[in-house]
């Protein structure tokens, strides 16, 4: 498979969704199982940019990433997982 053939760009808004892991060094580690990804979504707040698992995150606590069609790629290493 080439590279346009499998990194097209999604068709749509709802074919894309940031999520993000919480970081083992934050305080907040504990709140989800262990580099488990959830949906978050970016708010304007000058302290907790990011609504999600039923609560506020810093940037600086969490790993971000993008689900695409199923697949989460983790901004941080550029890998891919399901």
């Amino acid at each position: 498979m080439d590279h346009q053939a499998k990194y097209q760009p999604a068709t749509n808004q709802s074919d894309q969704q940031l999520v993000a892991r919480i970081k083992r060094s934050s305080k907040y580690w504990s709140q989800t199982a262990p580099n488990a990804w959830f949906d978050v979504r970016v708010v304007a707040d000058d302290y907790y940019q990011l609504r999600g698992n039923n609560n506020n995150y810093r940037f600086s606590d969490v790993i971000m990433g993008i689900r695409i069609a199923g697949v989460i790629m983790d901004f941080k290493t550029g890998k891919s997982s399901k």
